[in-house]
């Protein structure tokens, strides 16, 4: 396993661990991610937060070891599709194609020049396909008049075409993602959903025939629908290859003029919430090898699968991330280190490590009396103070990451512990868990947050009066519903949370406009909405909440309104409690840039030391 981008670039770094300072000092101003390759290059997205957040296209030649920036500081490389982005960039032999942030149109890197190919307004730009000069991509189009939410659709455009003219080939679904063209450029395959339903509850797999002029013919619904969900379709040769879920989560399927038929069913978790376009769970090898990384019982696990034998060995690299791609024999991927996050590694599947590499840290994975699951980080003993932050994951449908993070790493090394909850609904520990939560965000998960704190308490690991919850989205719904039961904690500090559903409801964007009705069981008539609005979102019940908080709010958030913030501190101040917030003007949901970073941090820092003694070993 080589590093390509970091210090120790071309060199074995398995036992290479950085001394702890090292670890919790170092500044961490990129991230890389979505790695592709062709023939000659692998590239990758690097993201430079000291840079306003600005995002380029890095490509590397494995001949000479040396990485350029194709971008530079006048574009920046950034989807915006579905609100939360995805892969903004598309690579084959003789070009590259990619999402500008400032106007969402798709510009071509060709002969080291970079000229625009589309000129459309309101709209984002989603994944992107090509096959020789034809182009294919998602649309989300807010031209339309008279709805309340834009219009998705698959375009085409042939760059041979003089007059550039644009073509919607596909339109009727919802959503659209994972454009993937066959090898010789006849046929189209995409997963395709609607509201009000998320790609994890109901998403389809369909194929089609292409002209070469961009016609669509014969389309066919090859899997999915609803209670069942498709994960990355994937051509091999003429055949399809893709992740199936319904009542469990590590099928792996092959469909083609035969039919449907199992590949494999993996002890592992292989479907990944589709938050993000251009995820990964499994990459073509070859004709005999499938590299496969999946999850069990909230740990990472990577499969290698011979399917000519119907086997496969199982490995622990434990760092590696939801992006990779295949180059000859390797398998190229984002990961993280024991001391940095976010670096560029490949892997020969041939000359395999060993099964077991361990990476020092101190984690250890137990459960709540209710089976909830919890990382727990230790402080760095030379600072121990005694007290506790507890990490709330948004989503809901997502999960908390034992990966490098320079947030825990921060409070670690002010002598906090660090507890990361996976409350029930949690991904990575199978479809049940994750179903566990229909209908009941807001109780079952508050419940498992209150039942971890009597449990870090009962254990005699912290006093219940030096914690602190920390949550984001919905984990600060999550965050704030705990508030409202009978806890005595120091205090709490909440990012852009859901506060009023009503509001959620109302306002949010078309993504996730119908997420809430299944999360809170919403039947359908919604004639208990108004019972569910008054006993599940925080603010109509915020008499109950006692405890000192503070809050962080973007104001260009487009899925949690900034005034949901700021009702709460509104009415949390008129109620006599202690509590601060703060706006940042160019910020959305997701804080990126790191002068806002550094602020939060600092804010923090101050208010958390007002209730708790931080010199207090």
């Amino acid at each position: 396993m080589k590093n390509l981008t970091g210090k120790n670039k071309g060199k074995d770094i398995i036992h290479d661990h950085a001394s702890e300072y090292e670890i919790i000092c170092k500044q961490k101003v990129s991230k890389k991610n979505y790695p592709l390759s062709n023939s000659q290059n692998i590239y990758w997205i690097e993201r430079d937060i000291n840079k306003g957040d600005l995002s380029s296209i890095i490509q590397y030649n494995f001949k000479d070891s040396q990485s350029i920036n194709l971008t530079g500081n006048e574009f920046n490389v950034k989807s915006k599709i579905h609100e939360y982005g995805g892969i903004p960039y598309h690579v084959d032999e003789k070009q590259i194609f990619f999402v500008n942030s400032d106007d969402q149109n798709i510009y071509q890197i060709k002969n080291k020049k970079i000229t625009k190919i589309t000129n459309l307004r309101k709209v984002k730009i989603g994944e992107i396909a090509s096959y020789k000069n034809h182009l294919y991509f998602v649309v989300e189009d807010g031209n339309g008049r008279g709805s309340k939410h834009p219009i998705n659709y698959i375009a085409y455009l042939n760059l041979e075409d003089s007059c550039n003219n644009l073509k919607k080939i596909i339109a009727g679904a919802s959503f659209y993602s994972n454009l993937k063209i066959s090898s010789d450029g006849l046929k189209l395959l995409w997963l395709e959903w609607d509201l009000p339903f998320m790609p994890w509850e109901a998403s389809k797999l369909i194929s089609a025939g292409l002209s070469a002029q961009g016609v669509v013919s014969d389309i066919q619904h090859i899997d999915g629908g609803l209670g069942c969900s498709i994960f990355q379709p994937e051509w091999d040769g003429n055949d399809i290859i893709y992740v199936r879920e319904d009542f469990d989560s590590g099928k792996l399927f092959l469909y083609n003029d035969k039919g449907k038929n199992l590949i494999i069913d993996l002890p592992v978790d292989l479907m990944k919430p589709l938050w993000v376009t251009g995820l990964s769970s499994y990459k073509i090898i070859s004709d005999q090898l499938i590299f496969a990384s999946g999850w069990r019982k909230g740990r990472m696990k990577q499969i290698i699968i011979d399917r000519i034998e119907n086997k496969f060995d199982e490995y622990d690299f434990n760092f590696i991330s939801d992006q990779f791609c295949v180059k000859d024999n390797s398998v190229i991927f984002s990961g993280s280190t024991e001391n940095s996050s976010d670096e560029i590694f490949y892997l020969d599947t041939v000359i395999l490590p060993p099964k077991k590499i361990n990476l020092g840290r101190e984690v250890y994975q137990t459960e709540s009396v209710n089976g909830c699951y919890i990382n727990h980080f230790k402080p760095h003993s030379r600072k121990e103070n005694g007290s506790a932050i507890i990490k709330i994951h948004s989503g809901p449908t997502s999960c908390s990451n034992y990966t490098y993070s320079s947030e825990r790493e921060y409070w670690r090394d002010r002598g906090f512990g660090f507890i990361e909850i996976d409350y029930r609904g949690s991904t990575n520990y199978g479809i049940n868990y994750r179903k566990t939560l229909d209908g009941n965000w807001g109780i079952y998960d508050t419940q498992d947050v209150i039942d971890v704190i009597n449990y870090l308490s009962g254990m005699g690991f912290y006093d219940p009066k030096k914690i602190i919850l920390k949550g984001s989205s919905a984990g600060g719904f999550t965050l704030l519903n705990s508030l409202c039961e009978d806890i005595d904690i120091g205090c709490a500090s909440c990012y852009y949370g859901v506060s009023d559903l009503g509001s959620l409801l109302k306002d949010t964007h078309k993504f996730e406009s119908g997420y809430t009705n299944s999360l809170i069981g919403v039947n359908e008539n919604k004639s208990n909405l108004d019972n569910l609005l008054q006993s599940r979102s925080p603010i109509l019940k915020i008499e109950k909440i006692k405890t000192p908080i503070i809050f962080f709010q973007g104001m260009n958030d487009p899925v949690v309104q900034p005034d949901q913030t700021k009702k709460i501190y509104d009415q949390l101040i008129l109620n006599g409690i202690d509590a601060k917030m703060y706006l940042f003007e160019n910020e959305g949901h997701g804080f990126r840039m790191k002068n806002t970073i550094d602020k939060c941090r600092f804010a923090e820092e101050q208010f958390f030391s007002k209730y708790l003694d931080m010199n207090d070993a």
